[in-house]
């Protein structure tokens, strides 16, 4: 079989095909190649260079905004960043001053509790030979309030003295603008001039309220109590709820002092040192709650 073959071409066309644009140029126009060249790459040159002053010219108007705002920003953050470093100095500095601070004010803290205590505790101390008796109407101890408690007190509260009187230092109103009759009259301050005076009327006292009998004059009920700081009557105050529960249950109850609750109940007795203590307590026993809870 025959082969067969494709066309045959010159060996003169197939050198001018293989031959490059500038040398096709010069088979073409017969022109002189060196010339030529240096024209064109002048030409290129400088078209080059135009091409390239629009680019750059283009990207720098672009990018001018760009670089400001970095710029800005940048200043910013190394502005930023010197006070923040200046801040954490700062803070570092007063974090070595507030160690001790706070050690001292724990220190001073503890130390005017304990004062303050010892102020309370001397208070009362002062008040312990005091009664504050409420209730008694205006104007029954007449003009000499220590000659008639001296008198009154043992009479009302059955308590038996040698000659029918106990001996006070003075007894006197709270301080305080008279009421008008419709309202409440001033509690009375007395205070005894022996200690064991003044226990005998506050254990008669209570008996009294044990045995559900009231002191009265008139028709005005009176209630004695010690007479107290306003600490410990705040810190009393807090029993005042299960006092109520203690009384539907039938239980009985006796304050002690400074702030502490006494419960006896079927023959069984418990001193509660704080309220919640005596909520506990009375929850054991089974005292009701009070309406409303």
């Amino acid at each position: 079989m025959r082969n067969k073959k494709g066309p045959v071409v010159d060996s003169e066309e197939q050198v001018a095909a293989n031959a490059n644009p500038e040398e096709q140029l010069q088979a073409s126009t017969g022109a002189d190649p060196g010339g030529i060249d240096a024209s064109m790459r002048a030409c290129i040159r400088e078209t080059m260079t135009e091409m390239t002053a629009h680019v750059t010219k283009a990207i720098d108007e672009k990018l001018a905004p760009v670089l400001d705002l970095l710029k800005k920003h940048g200043d910013q953050l190394l502005s930023h960043e010197s006070r923040l470093a200046e801040s954490e100095r700062r803070i570092a500095a007063l974090e070595d001053a507030v160690d001790p601070t706070t050690t001292r004010v724990a220190t001073l803290e503890t130390t005017v509790q304990h004062l303050t205590e010892r102020i309370d505790d001397l208070e009362n101390r002062g008040r312990r030979k005091n009664v504050r008796i409420l209730g008694l109407p205006e104007n029954v101890e007449g003009t000499n309030p220590t000659r008639f408690f001296e008198r009154w007190l043992p009479e009302v509260l059955q308590i038996e003295t040698k000659d029918g009187r106990i001996k006070l230092e003075r007894a006197h109103r709270t301080l305080g603008q008279k009421p008008p009759p419709t309202q409440r009259p001033r509690p009375v301050l007395v205070r005894f001039h022996n200690y064991q005076d003044k226990q005998r009327v506050m254990n008669a006292s209570w008996e009294l309220g044990r045995k559900e009998e009231v002191v009265k004059h008139g028709d005005a009920t009176v209630n004695f109590f010690q007479d107290l700081s306003a600490a410990v009557i705040r810190k009393r105050k807090g029993y005042d709820a299960v006092k109520k529960r203690l009384r539907l249950l039938g239980a009985d109850y006796r304050q002690l002092y400074p702030a502490l609750l006494k419960i006896t109940f079927r023959g069984s007795s418990k001193v509660c040192n704080n309220p919640e203590e005596a909520v506990h307590y009375a929850d054991s026993l089974g005292a009701p709650p009070l309406p409303g809870e």
